[in-house]
């Protein structure tokens, strides 16, 4: 989608005049339609007179007549409708659509403060808060205007003197209306609670998925249960003022019902002329009862559209970590080596790792290595390097294994042949009994239908399909035993699959680094405490003593 067609950057006003100019056909055969609705809607309170004047003499009225009125209703009605909300529909799919680009083309730093919720949010209830704007929200105010283009004619051609009494019907909307519009903080509010609670439910989720989770499930339930009640009181404050105001709208039909009778008999225009006033006033009451919820939607979609704002200017927004990451002096490259160079806590780190080899970064748990791998694929994309980057806890959608492989993928004939063979080497041939039915293995949402291990190992195979020049692993055999762990590296190199190919991983066990090529060691109080070639480690090194308890 190019820059001009872009929407997101648009205020709401100016996104919906652009709306407007965009679809202005679909709009000018709403209104249309509209107007259609209207006029023949109108004929019915003088053809509920002239029905009601007949009967008290006998005589009868044409039903096809009233049959033919109700399919043009029914017919323009429907179509006004269709002719709006398509349009919203179309708005809201690009709006998401330009959302998830730009998260997708975003470095996580920009979006590191927006919780899942919040940006499920954003993306779901929010966006359609705005597609209730442009789609039923508009609708009714053409529907007002054109309605009271029509209707205030048409009671006027009747009787210039008893429009006067239609006033506090419209008296009533008007107060009811101004006094819901006050609503938008704690519209606002509960939005932003509703994101929250969201995310709770996706954090209470998740975490079932460890055992450290599972216990503490309640502690998830009380956060839960805190956040849902000030997104009620919130909710219940914004309901206050209309629940207190809604007594106003039968009130002002009343009054102006008794009005209008008043000066029907006052003038001794009949008693079926009352008839007449009485449609006429549920004419106008069907659009105007929408200006107070047109006031709601309107306040409502503000809210969500400076929610929408600000998720995309913290996309735009270039983070101070990635400024610093994308200085010239953050990497060099030699024909034999990358060299980073980049501050972290207090220390200003220069890494380098030899081409084509297997480096490992080591140092205790929440030491940073999950950051410094982050880092470093941030700069090689920031250089425009080909990269694949698997984390500690991998995505898979709610598809099959094939399906999640060729996600980034083309798979031809002999990749395929190459997905199924690498599964195989990492140990998920067991879950099915033969290759179609393995690749055919739907993996269920956030690959729950598989545990952690065996998802994050789809995931390598996923990687290795690539064409990446550079594969960055985040404790890639956590879940595997040595014996596997082996294996399955032996098995790439025979395969040839890390040939030509750099590979950056981090790990917590000396097996592993004793596979590798390469070893740098990180303390977060001391920074790059060592790297060195993993043939020249000896009980001297700094790496071997930090891996002392293990050997022991």
């Amino acid at each position: 989608m190019t820059t001009s067609k872009r929407r997101l950057h648009l205020g709401l006003v100016n996104l919906l005049v652009k709306q407007f100019f965009e679809f202005w056909y679909f709009y000018l055969g709403a209104f249309i339609c509209l107007y259609l609705t209207h006029y023949i809607q109108s004929e019915l309170p003088f053809i509920a007179k002239d029905l009601a004047d007949k009967i008290s003499t006998g005589a009868t009225y044409p039903v096809s007549k009233l049959f033919l009125l109700a399919v043009g209703i029914v017919v323009f009605r429907t179509s006004s409708r269709l002719l709006f909300f398509y349009p919203a529909r179309v708005l809201q799919k690009f709006l998401r659509f330009e959302i998830v680009d730009l998260l997708e083309k975003a470095s996580p730093y920009r979006y590191k403060d927006h919780s899942k919720g919040q940006i499920f949010q954003v993306i779901g209830s929010d966006l359609e808060e705005v597609r209730a704007l442009i789609g039923f929200a508009l609708l009714q105010v053409a529907n007002i205007i054109i309605a009271l283009s029509v209707l205030v004619p048409k009671l006027m051609s009747f009787n210039k003197g008893i429009f006067i009494a239609l006033t506090p019907v419209f008296v009533a909307f008007i107060i009811f209306t101004i006094i819901v519009s006050k609503n938008k903080k704690f519209y606002r509010l509960t939005q932003d609670l509703q994101g929250e609670v969201q995310n709770f439910i996706i954090e209470s989720y998740l975490g079932k998925r460890t055992i450290k989770n599972f216990h503490s499930e309640s502690a998830f339930i009380k956060l839960f249960k805190s956040h849902s009640m000030k997104e009620l009181i919130n909710f219940y404050k914004a309901g206050q003022r209309v629940a207190i105001s809604i007594p106003l709208v039968p009130t002002g039909v009343g009054l102006s019902l008794i009005w209008g009778a008043h000066i029907i008999f006052q003038q001794d225009l009949g008693a079926t002329s009352l008839i007449l006033f009485s449609g006429f006033v549920f004419l106008f009451l069907e659009p105007i009862m929408f200006l107070s919820w047109i006031g709601v939607v309107f306040t409502r979609s503000a809210g969500a559209w400076s929610r929408v704002g600000e998720l995309v200017k913290d996309l735009r927004t270039e983070s101070e970590m990635e400024e610093i990451l994308k200085r010239d002096k953050s990497f060099s490259q030699t024909d034999s080596s990358m060299n980073f160079s980049f501050p972290y806590w207090d220390h200003d780190f220069d890494l380098t790792f030899e081409k084509n080899k297997m480096s490992i970064l080591v140092g205790e748990t929440g030491h940073g290595k999950t950051e410094m791998i982050l880092k470093i694929a941030q700069i090689l994309q920031n250089q425009g390097k080909n990269i694949s980057f698997v984390a500690q806890d991998p995505y898979l959608y709610n598809g099959s294994i094939l399906e999640n492989l060729k996600l980034g993928n083309e798979l031809d004939e002999k990749k395929l042949d190459l997905a199924y063979e690498l599964l195989n080497v990492f140990g998920l041939d067991y879950l099915a009994s033969t290759r179609e039915s393995l690749f055919g293995l739907v993996v269920g949402e956030d690959g729950k239908r598989l545990s952690g291990g065996q998802a994050k190992r789809v995931s390598l195979v996923k990687s290795l399909l690539t064409d990446a020049e550079v594969i960055l692993w985040d404790d890639p055999f956590s879940s595997v035993d040595v014996v596997l762990e082996k294996q399955i590296l032996d098995k790439l190199s025979e395969l040839n699959l890390l040939k030509d190919k750099t590979l950056i991983i981090s790990g917590h066990r000396y097996t592993t680094v004793l596979l590798s090529d390469a070893v740098t060691l990180i303390e977060k109080t001391k920074g790059l405490v060592e790297t060195l070639d993993v043939s020249k480690l000896d009980k001297e090194s700094a790496v071997y003593e930090h891996f002392k308890k293990q050997l022991i």
